[in-house]
């Protein structure tokens, strides 16, 4: 694949994922919670999780392509970006559960 094609790519992917990325948060802020007692909200939670997912799915390639970009590139430290904040927030769910289980 030429570069220029290459970062094109990287760069739309990359744009891709902010988008799906920031809409999970604008999504769990604008829906309202509906459902009684203790799931009452669950349905924020859920489309958070979701959109998230599909910007976890779109952050795969996004770090793949970015192996194939030169050392020390811009783009090649954007393309890391959307892998380390999905572990980020992996990381935080399991903290939060290991926090509420022993903690709370």
């Amino acid at each position: 694949m030429p570069d220029q094609r290459k970062n094109s790519t990287t760069i739309v992917l990359l744009a891709v994922w902010a988008g799906l990325f920031i809409w999970s948060f604008i999504q769990f802020s604008i829906t309202e919670p509906t459902g009684d007692s203790f799931t009452r909200g669950l349905n924020r939670v859920t489309g958070f999780l979701g959109w998230q997912l599909a910007a976890g799915l779109v952050a795969v390639p996004v770090f793949f392509l970015g192996r194939g970009h030169p050392r020390g590139s811009g783009l090649r430290w954007a393309s890391r970006l959307p892998a380390a904040a999905a572990l980020a927030l992996v990381l935080a769910i399991v903290g939060f559960i290991v926090w509420g289980n022993n903690f709370a």
